[in-house]
């Protein structure tokens, strides 16, 4: 720590000059920033004491001499030059000149988010917190001015910056007893994010400003000791009509059941709901999902269907959405796909539920309580783990390895799914010798089973390096090993610097939500088809709305089958879908997708 002060010391002196002498009780002018905290470099004058220097600049003598250790030890010498902490930081500004050259200036605007501002600029979320000294990335606030650092503009993609928040995220999350931090992904409610914590919505809203609703790469502050999936029953919310957070949308009465009044004859229409515009800006993620859709459609047309996608811009809005309702083209519908967000679905719901119209919502995780004719494509976060039972067990060789950086709450879900089978514990850090995870590996006739708990894409990456070397160690010395897996998080996949090769090498597995891997013949085909009909490269909207058409449309065109979808497994492109009504009443798509690597160099999806 003393060295790097003092290479930043050094640095100082030879960017500003030798600091100019002050006459005896006069203030000096220079002001340095060390470390991010900002120094008056003083030269002493003849006669001055460390008293009349402390009183001169407002400072404690204590601070002086931390500052200054090497006054403590000699004393206050004429001629030389000391640092004294800036007690009046507001005050002092770079000169105007050097702000412009250095820094354009950045207006936080209503709805904003850190994720949006980095995103626009293509900047690193470290160079935005290090260029403004007390940015709380979780709440900005409209008005408050960023520096961007011209010099790092777009050098950092949105994959790239997703994965600092989510490293952020993390971060944040290890150094607090009393908070979780959560990342917003697409799609996500707060009903659903309150149920994963074990929350109220209350509780997220009272510490979070989301008034405008989410945006994905919003961070919230969830007031709890620790993530626990589905941590609390959510009957009692539910009583009391508690279903995303507002009134329950569904009128009393008896739920009918699916509409049998236009039985399938060759023909079929499908409403998308969908938020195309908000405020005069296209949204470019749903023009994707609907560019999938219509591929979808297509592929029935082609098989001698007649398929007819009657698409409605939402608007954002909940009384668009019941504007919509009534409209006499929403009322010819066969499967309404949408609206997107649960604040949004009551109207549709309703609508539903009086007239037995299945409703798809296509990435909101939703409540219960909607009836068994909404289906939810997003899966339950309840059952994300289930798959990941058969790898613990058995005789298995269980190994938890972290780095300096641990991702405390995919330890615990992990401790859960592991249960009572006994497993090993071991930090792994840069300099840690490679011997003690060789020390750990079982022999021939046992897998080893390493969970990798490591929170950011350095800890990842010195990790599954290691175990690659003892692996190849091993086999250089013809030691005896038993199979190596290894268990990671979905996010790996947007680390860009992680070896990939790795992950085949040491079969890594994770569970994700979706799965689109251009390697997959399927996936590959569809690749094809998007990229001639709209000339660019899918995204995962694109694959969300292909796989509800391709389901729901599919199910009508079998002859208005869609209560048949339901107890089976469909996989559409690559991710699976399995849609069950739970005690809720909704059909909610419990499948979760268990990504392994093989070191056949294949990749399995089930």
């Amino acid at each position: 720590m003393m060295k790097s002060w003092l290479i930043v010391l050094a640095a100082s002196v030879l960017l500003f000059g030798e600091a100019a002498a002050q006459a005896p009780g006069t203030r000096s002018s220079e002001v340095v920033s060390m470390a991010g905290t900002d120094y008056y470099l003083h030269r002493v004058a003849p006669g001055e004491t460390v008293y009349s220097l402390s009183r001169l600049y407002g400072v404690a003598e204590e601070r002086f001499y931390e500052d200054n250790p090497a006054v403590k030890e000699a004393g206050l010498k004429a001629g030389e030059t000391v640092r004294v902490l800036c007690t009046d930081v507001p005050e002092i500004e770079l000169s105007r000149r050097k702000m412009q050259r250095t820094f354009v200036t950045h207006t936080v605007q209503p709805g904003e988010t850190t994720y949006s501002i980095a995103k626009r600029y293509s900047l690193a979320i470290n160079t935005l917190i290090q260029d403004n000294p007390g940015l709380d990335p979780s709440h900005l606030k409209a008005g408050q001015e960023l520096l961007i650092r011209k010099s790092e503009m777009d050098k950092t993609s949105p994959q790239q910056i997703l994965s600092q928040m989510d490293d952020f995220a993390s971060t944040l999350t290890e150094v607090s007893d009393e908070y979780v931090y959560h990342l917003v992904e697409m799609g996500e409610t707060l009903y659903a994010i309150s149920r994963e914590y074990g929350v109220t919505v209350a509780d997220i809203e009272a510490g979070n400003d989301v008034r405008g609703g989410l945006k994905a790469g919003v961070l919230l502050r969830i007031p709890v000791p620790g993530r626990e999936l589905a941590a609390k029953d959510t009957a009692a919310g539910e009583a009391a009509g508690a279903v995303g957070g507002g009134e329950h949308p569904l009128l009393p009465g008896t739920e009918v059941p699916f509409r049998e009044s236009r039985p399938y004859a060759g023909e079929m229409e499908l409403a998308l709901l969908l938020p195309l515009s908000d405020d005069n800006t296209v949204r470019a993620s749903f023009m994707e999902f609907y560019e999938g859709a219509l591929i979808a459609a297509d592929e029935l047309r082609n098989a001698g269907h007649s398929v007819v996608l009657n698409l409605f811009n939402t608007e954002r809005s909940p009384e668009t959405v019941r504007t919509i309702t009534a409209a006499e083209a929403f009322r010819h519908s066969d499967v309404i796909i949408g609206p997107v967000y649960e604040d949004e679905l009551a109207p549709v719901a309703e609508y539903s539920r009086l007239t037995g119209v299945p409703v798809v919502s296509p990435l909101a995780d939703l409540g219960e309580g909607y009836g068994a004719t909404v289906f939810s494509m997003s899966p339950e976060p309840s059952r994300r783990y289930e798959k990941m039972g058969p790898l613990f067990e058995g005789d298995k060789n269980i190994v938890f390895i972290t780095s300096d950086v641990n991702d405390a709450a995919f330890e615990r879900e992990m401790k859960a799914v592991v249960g009572g089978n006994p497993y090993q514990r071991v930090v792994y850090r840069k300099g840690t010798p490679s011997q003690q995870i060789d020390e750990m590996l079982a022999g021939s006739g046992t897998d080893n089973v390493f969970v990798v708990l490591a929170g950011d894409e350095t800890g990842v990456d010195l990790i599954l390096a290691a175990l690659s070397s003892v692996q190849n160690s091993r086999l250089a010395r013809s030691k005896r090993t038993g199979h190596i897996m290894v268990v990671g998080n979905s996010r790996w996949v947007r680390y860009r610097n992680l070896d990939r090769s790795l992950f085949f090498k040491l079969n890594v597995s994770f569970v994700t939500s979706y799965h689109a891997d251009r390697g997959n013949e399927a996936v590959l085909d569809f690749d094809r088809r998007y990229i001639e009909a709209f000339g660019r490269v899918p995204s995962l909207y694109s694959y969300r709305g292909y796989d509800a058409v391709k389901m729901f449309g599919g199910a009508v065109a079998a002859g208005n089958a869609v209560p048949a979808l339901s107890g089976s497994v469909m996989v559409p492109l690559q991710t699976p879908y399995r849609f069950e009504t739970g005690a809720g009443g909704n059909t909610g798509n419990t499948e979760w997708a268990l990504v392994t690597y093989g070191n056949d160099y294949t990749i399995s999806v089930r």
